[in-house]
């Protein structure tokens, strides 16, 4: 573990300012200015140290559901009484080896995710990597037949853990996650030959018997070993990763089976079949048609899901028929794309939802088998999830009726890999925003939270080099907020062989403009700073409706679950942005499918909402759609995140309404919290954070400059970082930057409201100590609070009121 001496921080950062102003005459042609700055993880003042949001955990701070959220059981350790105690969980990610640091290293590894605001992580990819190494461990398992345990990545851990745990921070545990099963050493059903077992073994691992009888084995084990057991560190479990049979079948992964497996599902689906009809030749009439062979009842292709938009004459006909009439259709006729949503009783539509409904009951059933051996070893309190809502849609809630929360993934901007998957050399981004590309996909997130389950945002981010990152912890901490979610971790936190202090993928460390953001990010969620949006609209969906909406998944359309809603009941996007929005789910069907809204008044709606300007919760919620931005207040913090367009100091009167200057690109995250514990319109000590994108620096090149986001050759709207000398030839630099590490500077001016008399505002250095005071001069003192504009080396500044 690389720990720098914080006098020799002091040096490296005072050494490479001379370099700024060179780097800053090659960084203007892009409208963008940098200085060098490494926050200091291991030394944060006072001022920057969140510490105190956390303390040890112990026997009260066991957590459980209790309603539709988390609680503490509180003092007398016993849940469902009155003193439990809410709790939200602001977490990161830790992947791979970062789960087992050394023993030294833990508590200082431990200390910096404190100081940094957090409250849990998630220990993830712990079976990913099979190592038998001692020294070095990669994952939890070795090269033997699974599950064998390194016993040296298991002590780690669980040190990891009592050191987490002293610091106040509970751990997410994940089982399933990147393990493949290996057929010889795992005596499991054979591949057909030269086939090769898919990654995580997804599907495959959800209905094959001994594949299934294995993770139950592992999941009792691991816990046992990790001492777990009434252990008040930790808060949830994950049961499988990104991976459900009805997900794998929307994607086609079905469709691609072979040999034994595909004979083993279809087994499976004619024994349903004949569970729900009596005889395949009663399914056959309801059907039309049973696709009858030798071998029992066909597997149902995720292409016959269209049968559900065109009707029985789209399989009557085949396949040439279908492409005919998909020729026909102008793909820009939204009216002839859109799905009929009408529940199908008879025909090739029943086949296929009656298809999608066996998938999902044998989701259903393998969640249920893996519970049940978690249940044995913790016992009734820990919350359990299955696998993440996108993967398989709505109807994944059905499958896990029986856990306790649901759980969701949310990127902006994800690599894309033109070639060759996770190739160091060869990638490509969109350099998206959150508040303009990624705003709709967010709030979209708000439909999958069931209403009577606390509803967690497991993974997020918006990864280096994206020039807009420093957005994404503030603007899904203020749309999480105000809509009520449970738990937020951002994916993560550092690579655990190094972890060095620099930019590395989807790493936190290192990234300056993301860690500035941290802490305040962190309190807003936790001590529920931003008000929860009072009006709520609930959807409700009744099982047909469920099926009907995971059959067309995003194969038919490509979004059916947020069409349907459009569709049956006039909500969209907007909506969430006024009102709290959730889904309640009818266990019978037949009628009662319909939009339950308390509290709601379309009139005062539609004014909140006024062409591009969105405000909501009295205005400590607000978004300009035209820049755009997003601004959310509470009574202790505040957050603005995006772009600005304005020329002057129009809504000056209004906190954190920034003017970025024309000469940059006008964007910027700037956040501001108190820092002692008194609200804003009383705070005489605040940090004030401002930045804006992240970068390394290109390697072999004196003096030291940022490396360029470049366009990726030959594609127009991707974006690159520039190629390292030693790999010219590729298209891309590598995703782990080399230092130092360069912060993008933002020249901007803003109003303050305030009644003192005077303001002083120091920038921070990497360590958080105080830089020379802001000029007077910029800082003007008006009758309603002061103008100020800055321009600094920093992305933190200690504001201090003086009556």
């Amino acid at each position: 573990m690389n720990y720098f001496p914080r006098k020799f921080l002091r040096v490296l950062f005072f050494a490479l300012l001379f370099t700024a102003s060179l780097a800053a005459s090659n960084a203007r042609a892009s409208n963008m200015e940098w200085y060098p700055f490494t926050i200091n993880e291991d030394q944060m003042a006072s001022i920057t140290d969140f510490s105190g949001l956390n303390h040890p955990l112990g026997p009260t701070d066991r957590l459980f559901v209790k309603g539709a959220h988390f609680y503490r059981v509180g003092a007398d350790s016993r849940p469902q009484t009155k003193d439990d105690q809410r709790v939200r969980l602001f977490g990161v990610s830790l992947t791979g080896s970062a789960n087992f640091p050394r023993e030294e290293d833990a508590p200082k590894i431990s200390r910096r995710l404190r100081s940094l605001g957090f409250n849990a992580v998630r220990l993830h990819h712990l079976d990913t990597v099979l190592s038998d190494s001692e020294d070095k461990p990669q994952g939890i398992l070795t090269t033997g037949a699974f599950p064998s345990f390194n016993q040296s990545a298991v002590q780690r851990l669980k040190t990891f853990i009592d050191a987490l745990r002293r610091e106040g921070i509970y751990v997410n545990l994940n089982l399933h996650v990147g393990y493949s099963f290996r057929y010889v050493v795992d005596q499991l059903t054979p591949l057909v030959p030269g086939e090769n077992m898919p990654f995580a073994s997804s599907p495959l691992h959800l209905f094959e018997p001994r594949m299934i009888a294995l993770q139950v084995e592992y999941a009792k084990q691991l816990i046992r070993r990790l001492d777990l057991n009434n252990d008040p560190a930790l808060a949830m479990i994950e049961i499988n990763n990104e991976s459900s049979l009805v997900g794998a079948w929307q994607r086609k992964d079905v469709d691609g089976l072979q040999g034994e497996y595909q004979r083993l599902l279809q087994q499976q689906w004619q024994r349903w079949a004949l569970r729900q009809y009596g005889s395949l030749d009663k399914a056959c009439r309801v059907w039309g048609s049973c696709g009858l062979t030798k071998q029992g009842a066909l597997l149902v292709r995720q292409d016959e899901a269209r049968v559900l938009v065109f009707g029985d004459g789209w399989l009557a006909h085949g396949q040439q028929l279908a492409k005919r009439a998909l020729a026909k259709i102008d793909v820009k006729s939204p009216s002839i794309l859109e799905p009929k949503f009408e529940v199908q009783e008879e025909g090739a539509g029943r086949r296929v939802l009656d298809f999608v409904r066996f998938l999902s009951e044998m989701d259903k059933q393998y969640f249920e088998t893996i519970r049940q051996a978690v249940r044995s070893e913790v016992g009734d309190l820990v919350p359990l999830t299955g696998t993440q809502m996108y993967y398989g849609g709505i109807i994944n809630a059905d499958s896990q009726k029986n856990l306790d929360y649901l759980d969701q993934h949310f990127y902006v901007d994800h690599y894309d890999f033109p070639h060759q998957s996770w190739d160091r050399n060869d990638w490509r981004i969109r350099d998206h925003s959150a508040v303009r590309e990624g705003w709709e996909p967010l709030l979209k997130q708000a439909f999958y939270r069931d209403i009577q389950k606390p509803f967690v945002i497991s993974e997020f981010n918006q990864a280096y080099p994206n020039r807009q990152s420093a957005e994404i912890m503030p603007v899904v901490t203020a749309i999480a907020s105000a809509q009520d979610w449970d738990g937020l971790f951002l994916f993560q936190y550092a690579d655990g062989n190094t972890w060095k202090a620099l930019p590395d993928s989807f790493s936190l460390s290192g990234m300056g403009g993301q860690i500035a953001t941290t802490g305040i990010s962190a309190a807003m969620f936790r001590q529920f700073q931003i008000p929860v949006l009072r009006e709520q609209s609930v959807v409700t969906m009744t099982p047909d409706a469920r099926l009907m909406v995971g059959a067309m998944g995003e194969g038919v359309t490509s979004d059916a679950y947020i069409e349907y809603i459009r569709r049956s009941f006039d909500l969209d996007v907007r909506d969430v942005f006024t009102k709290r929005v959730g889904a309640y789910l009818l266990q019978k069907s037949g009628t009662g499918n319909g939009a339950v809204s308390s509290h709601q008044n379309k009139n005062s709606t539609d004014k909140e909402l006024a062409g591009a300007f969105w405000s909501a919760n009295d205005g400590h919620l607000v978004s300009d759609r035209d820049a755009p931005n997003l601004r959310a207040s509470g009574a202790y913090s505040a957050m603005f995140a995006g772009f600005s367009q304005s020329s002057s100091l129009a809504g000056s009167s209004e906190l954190l309404s920034p003017v970025f200057s024309k000469e940059g690109r006008q964007f910027g995250v700037m956040m501001l919290v108190t820092r002692d514990a008194k609200p804003l319109n009383k705070s005489r000590r605040l940090l004030l954070t401002i930045s804006g994108a992240t970068t390394g620096s290109q390697p072999d090149v004196f003096p030291a400059r940022p490396k360029n986001l470049i366009a990726y050759p030959g594609d127009r709207g991707w974006w690159t970082l520039e190629p390292d000398a030693s790999s010219a030839s590729k298209p891309s630099g590598p995703r782990d930057a080399t230092g130092p590490v360069w912060l993008e500077r933002i020249n901007v001016s803003f109003f303050y409201p305030s009644n003192a008399k005077r303001m002083v505002i120091y920038p921070l250095d990497p360590d958080g100590q105080r830089l020379a005071p802001v000029a007077g001069s910029d800082i003007l003192k008006t009758d309603r609070g002061f103008k100020v504009s800055l321009n600094k080396s920093s992305p933190w500044y200690e504001v201090l009121l003086v009556d």
